[in-house]
């Protein structure tokens, strides 16, 4: 950071701690532009992100996401690209959101409780809006690069090599918002734990973090029957590969098969419908690329577990449809009908041989 932008950013954070917000919103908005009027786009976004992190720091959310999101829209419109910089400014607001800490003491204060969840609710709203910007300008730097490139590209060996750099780029937006996914689902778990895990799972199917995703899902678990300890690793895991489209699957069914086993390192082997279930319907999607016959593999798990096992909950059969359409390309999922024994051993045995 140049030393005219920490003379900058200190004045300003003094401002802060003086208690004055908004004089301090409006110093660092205009240092912002004028950095940007300057064509200094460095430090305007430096400004910008110790600006978030400073407001949030003391509590400000509402600044500190206007900040945050001034950062995200200047990416936009200088076409940044999602890269190892530019995200972790990103990332480094987001862990910068305050824990709430009086949700549990509030407990006791009856009406006052009720009034310091809503206002708590109200600014991961405001935090959700900023992740969620993040994650669109991840994904529209790369489509806006790919065009870029095509039109400057006609040639046919040179649309083959864009259409490579373009996969290459597709796969650094899914890290780069999958970073993102993870900092906000981990905010989310540490602030409101098994409460607020139906918001954060939101975001754990779409993150990175297996392990930390791992914890949560065993801390959940352990909390309700252990008659439903594997229902809960096969909602994760069918969420997650729901999430993925044509461009991540095989990046999500890698994050699906890490957290089954990061999930039975953490709770023991699971020797149950459910649990073989689970881990058959994994290997079937692991040999897509290597096996013709993948596919009927994977209808064959379903047919075998349907009654034992997807009607347990309503929703594993839509989610198994979606995860069909994507790894398969197959948008209606049939039955493998007729007597399963030695064809579904059979099966198996070829996909083992062909990897």
């Amino acid at each position: 950071m140049p030393p005219s932008i920490e003379k900058t950013v200190a004045r300003i954070k003094e401002t802060v701690e003086s208690g004055a917000y908004y004089e301090a919103q409006q110093m660092y908005k205009t240092s912002y532009h004028r950095c940007k009027a300057r064509q200094q786009l460095l430090d305007a976004v430096t400004i910008l992100q110790e600006g978030a992190i400073t407001q949030l720091a003391h509590g400000q959310s509402t600044c500190g996401v206007e900040l945050g999101l001034l950062l995200v829209e200047a990416y936009m419109s200088a076409a940044m690209p999602a890269n190892a910089d530019t995200v972790s400014r990103v990332l480094a607001i987001i862990r910068a959101f305050p824990l709430p800490t009086s949700t549990m003491a509030g407990a006791f204060l009856g009406q006052a409780a009720a009034s310091s969840s809503s206002a708590q609710g109200a600014a991961v709203d405001e935090y959700a809006r900023l992740v969620a910007a993040a994650v669109k300008w991840a994904y529209k730097s790369v489509n806006a690069s790919s065009v870029l490139l095509r039109s400057r590209m006609a040639s046919g060996q040179a649309v083959k090599l864009i259409e490579g750099v373009t996969s290459l780029c597709r796969s650094g937006a899914a890290i780069s918002s999958s970073r993102i996914h993870s900092a906000f689902a981990s905010y989310l778990w540490k602030s409101f734990g098994v409460e607020g895990i139906g918001r954060a799972l939101l975001h754990f199917v779409r993150g990175d973090d297996h392990e930390e995703f791992a914890r949560a899902l065993h801390s959940c678990a352990e909390g309700g029957p252990k008659t439903e300890v594997d229902l809960w690793l096969l909602r994760a895991l069918l969420q997650v590969l729901a999430a993925a489209n044509s461009g991540n699957r095989m990046g999500q069914l890698a994050y699906a098969t890490a957290l089954h086993d990061a999930f039975i390192s953490m709770s023991g082997s699971l020797e149950t419908p459910t649990g073989h279930f689970a881990k058959l319907m994994l290997q079937a999607l692991e040999h897509v690329a290597v096996s013709a016959r993948a596919h009927d593999v994977f209808l064959l798990v379903r047919e075998r577990y349907k009654d034992g096992v997807l009607r347990r909950d309503d929703t594993l059969e839509p989610l198994l449809q979606r995860v069909e359409g994507t790894f398969f390309n197959a948008r209606h999922g049939g039955s493998a009908g007729g007597p399963l024994g030695d064809l579904f051993g059979n099966l198996f045995r070829t996909l083992t041989e062909a990897q």
